[in-house]
């Protein structure tokens, strides 16, 4: 039996995912959009970037996340609202938060898995609220200082309530936030039902398999009409196929590139070199930090010379008598 609802469980978390999304509240600037195009990440790469952020524990972020922390500017309160059992087919104001950059979103995350439970974990303070109390116990974890999390279960009865409030909930607080000249960072999690993720993956797999179809028709019509070229459409195909090969190379590079957060926007000249004109958020604030402070350090040094050599000297009573002539005196 222990094996068969371990292979239950199993099954239904292949289709099921936690997303999560970062929303700045206030003024912004605190959280930077990375070059990334992957979302997928773990439980424990979500925690590093919140412990970067707020500034609590010693986790250095993982690598080749959507969002990173701005090196100079940090949130004064940030707030974890993890939502568990929701269809998102059924809240449309959040499903736009949780699928586009829009209204203060600046990026989404995504781990495999019902992983909401284990991300709320790296939060200490978390309570447990009804939908009637989220917009009160909200205000409140947002006017403190640091990272609190707030953790609700929705159904099917109070889903239409969740997203209503979810909504005024952030156009209130943003306001309010943009008033005081302060910044809050909401991370949304969601953690959608297995019924729903399954149908929304089933509705993707469709959809892709459906663009496939008609691509396929469309070749076998212009096969159809093109047969007596079969043989040059053949060569031709071969020839754009290695072509393809060599440019598929080079965009897997350029990709890796891509995704990485050093590098941004750029292509490969005709010597397979990867150029990139422009300098990313990253590479800006990493030469400034690295210039200043070794101006600093190299300032620290002259000055140090300088009081060191134009010190001012004292006569030392040894060597100029002057204890021989107070015991004289005596």
């Amino acid at each position: 039996m222990r094996v068969l609802a371990s292979l239950v469980l199993a099954l239904a978390s292949v289709d099921a995912a936690t997303r999560v999304a970062v929303i700045e509240l206030g003024n912004s600037g605190t959280v930077r959009r990375t070059t990334a195009a992957n979302e997928q990440t773990s439980a424990e790469g979500v925690a590093s970037f919140w412990s970067a952020l707020h500034g609590y524990g010693r986790k250095l972020q993982h690598a080749g996340m959507t969002v990173v922390p701005d090196m100079f500017s940090r949130p004064e309160s940030g707030v974890v609202v993890g939502l568990t059992g929701v269809d998102l087919d059924n809240m449309p104001n959040l499903n736009s938060f949780m699928t586009s950059e829009e209204n203060g979103v600046v990026g989404h995350m995504e781990v495999h898995g019902q992983a909401c439970q284990k991300m709320m974990r790296n939060v200490k303070n978390v309570e447990q609220v009804q939908h009637t109390t989220l917009s009160s116990a909200f205000e409140s974890q947002a006017s403190q200082a640091g990272i609190s999390g707030l953790k609700m279960d929705v159904t099917t009865d109070n889903a239409s309530d969740v997203d209503m409030q979810l909504a005024a909930l952030l156009h209130k607080a943003n306001e309010e936030a943009q008033n005081s000249g302060k910044t809050v960072v909401l991370h949304l999690v969601v953690e959608e039902d297995d019924g729903a993720a399954r149908r929304r993956r089933l509705a993707r797999r469709l959809q892709e398999d459906g663009e496939e179809g008609e691509g396929e028709g469309e070749g076998q019509e212009g096969g159809e009409q093109d047969q007596g070229e079969q043989g040059e459409g053949n060569n031709n195909q071969n020839n754009g196929n290695n072509g393809n090969n060599q440019n598929n190379g080079n965009n897997g590079n350029g990709q890796n590139n891509y995704n990485n957060g050093y590098y941004g926007y750029g292509y490969y000249n005709s010597y397979n070199e990867w150029v990139t004109p422009y300098k990313t958020m990253f590479q800006i604030q990493y030469f400034n930090v690295v210039l200043w402070t070794s101006i600093g350090l190299v300032g620290t040094l002259f000055f140090s010379l300088y009081l060191f050599v134009y010190m001012p000297l004292m006569a030392d009573t040894l060597l100029f008598g002057e204890s021989a002539k107070v015991a004289h005196d005596d």
